[in-house]
């Protein structure tokens, strides 16, 4: 339904929504995969370290992809259609969303995923969209205010961009070399989960490539 509203309105943050939700499911499946089955803590670690720099790189594809169109967006002055759809769609979408969000962040506090927590923002994200989808159906039926929707949209994937941007940095700083194939495949050494926090390498150091 998202993929056929952003077709329909032509509306850049109703893209961002599209592509986000994508995300969201993506990252929601790294997420069972961390937990999922049997196994050691090691290997719940590696995992873990695994999940949350998958996502951060998604939160960066997201950024451009969505910065691209809203920008686009803006220098041609789109405007969106079809008012009733939008808010058909996204006014329960945006409550949805906030709800899992805050679920998501919370039991990622309780259980100490960062990869969890990451997921919760990305359905953060997916409520924040929504409501700029809202808020920019509106205004614009109302007022001749035409740029909300893509203001909403860049602004959003900024905030993703930066936020994975940083999440891999810091992954570099603690020597988590998260470019090399065997950090990937999980073969990398690592430090337990209770040293995430710390300023320690969490990956036995190395020249990175």
């Amino acid at each position: 339904m998202g993929a056929l509203s952003t077709v329909q309105t032509g509306s850049a943050t109703a893209l961002g929504y599209c592509l986000e939700n994508a995300v969201d499911f993506l990252g929601s499946v790294l997420v069972l995969w961390r937990f999922a089955g049997s196994t050691s803590k090691e290997t719940l670690d590696s995992r873990e370290q695994r999940a949350d720099a998958g996502i951060s790189i998604m939160f960066i594809v997201l950024g451009f992809v969505v910065a691209y169109d809203g920008a686009k967006d803006l220098l041609q002055h789109d405007r969106d259609r079809d008012v009733g759809e939008l808010i058909a769609l996204y006014a329960p979408s945006m409550i949805i969303f906030l709800l899992l969000g805050l679920a998501k962040l919370h039991v990622g506090k309780c259980v100490n995923s960062l990869s969890l927590q990451k997921d919760g923002m990305c359905s953060l994200a997916g409520a924040l969209l929504s409501a700029g989808v809202l808020v920019s159906a509106v205004i614009e039926d109302l007022t001749p205010v035409w740029w909300v929707d893509s203001f909403v949209a860049v602004i959003v994937a900024h905030g993703l961009a930066v936020k994975g941007a940083m999440s891999l940095h810091a992954f570099s700083a603690r020597g988590i070399y998260w470019w090399r194939l065997s950090f990937w495949r999980g073969t990398a050494a690592i430090l337990p989960s209770d040293d995430l926090d710390q300023d320690q390498p969490l990956l036995a150091k190395g020249p990175p490539l």
